[in-house]
């Protein structure tokens, strides 16, 4: 695949599909049985490149055929942001995960990276799962099976009527820390009492009032954040992607526009 493209990301992102399409595709696509390579999942570099480790040692850097997220590096705040959270959204579902590799009639791009679709034990393709839930674009420039562009098309217009991940208008919906575990692998704001503050390794811990959900400040972003300790003992509202971390929703969080006081 040619190198990631620059995406357009005006001041509101809207719908736009450039080619009709009937509304009668299924929602997953059936698990392929074409040649196919099993590994796991040991490093997530950004949201749609990642690190798999197969069964004889090896391991390559992967590239997901048909998906383009934001890049890290971004110089616009709410495009670098939604970079991290595709980030995280594809490190929730495939850290650690075995997975299936299937290829296109392309399998290496010019930078020696293995393009594939990869495909989760639960037999869900992950290319159209991440673009279905707001997290990625559907990168349909280089040319890859028809039948794959179709769907991934699709997953994309129904995100963004949906208002999904990066097409979601406004703020997301406030919970309390108490209803985290039920909405892990989401998109969502939490509501919560900070109790403590307390730096571990590389990272700032910002623990709710009943341990049950922490906010998780990266050290190398501290610059853009006030002190950590002015958030001791306040009534927050952070906004982020919520996973787990040793059995304890987490949220990772990366510029202060994502954390601030809440409203009585």
């Amino acid at each position: 695949m040619a190198a990631k493209s620059k995406i357009f990301w005006p001041s509101v992102l809207f719908c736009f599909f450039p080619i009709a399409i009937g509304s009668s595709l299924a929602p997953q696509l059936a698990r392929p049985t074409a040649v196919f390579d099993s590994g796991v999942v040991t490093a997530v570099y950004d949201g749609d490149t990642i690190k798999v480790q197969f069964s004889d040692g090896s391991s390559r850097r992967v590239r997901l055929i048909g998906v383009d997220t934001p890049e890290l590096n971004d110089s616009r705040e709410k495009v670098a942001l939604w970079a991290h959270l595709a980030k995280r959204f594809s490190f929730f579902y495939l850290y650690g995960k075995k997975v299936r590799l299937t290829y296109d009639q392309t399998r290496l791009d010019q930078y020696g990276r293995t393009l594939a679709y990869i495909w989760r034990d639960e037999g869900e393709l992950f290319n159209e799962f991440i673009i279905r839930e707001g997290f990625a674009f559907a990168f349909l420039a280089f040319p890859f099976r028809a039948d794959y562009q179709e769907h991934f098309r699709e997953a994309q217009r129904e995100a963004c009527q949906g208002g999904k991940g990066l097409w979601h208008k406004g703020e997301p919906e406030v919970i309390f820390s108490a209803e985290a575990r039920s909405h892990l692998g989401k998109y969502i704001s939490i509501r919560f009492a900070c109790s403590s503050v307390a730096e571990k390794r590389s990272f700032i811990y910002l623990t709710s009032s009943q341990q049950e959900f922490e906010v998780v400040i990266p050290r190398d972003r501290l610059a853009f954040f006030p002190a950590p300790k002015t958030y001791l003992a306040k009534d927050l509202v952070v906004s982020s992607f919520l996973e787990e971390f040793k059995g304890r929703p987490q949220m990772m969080i990366f510029f202060p526009r994502q954390l601030r006081l809440a409203a009585d």
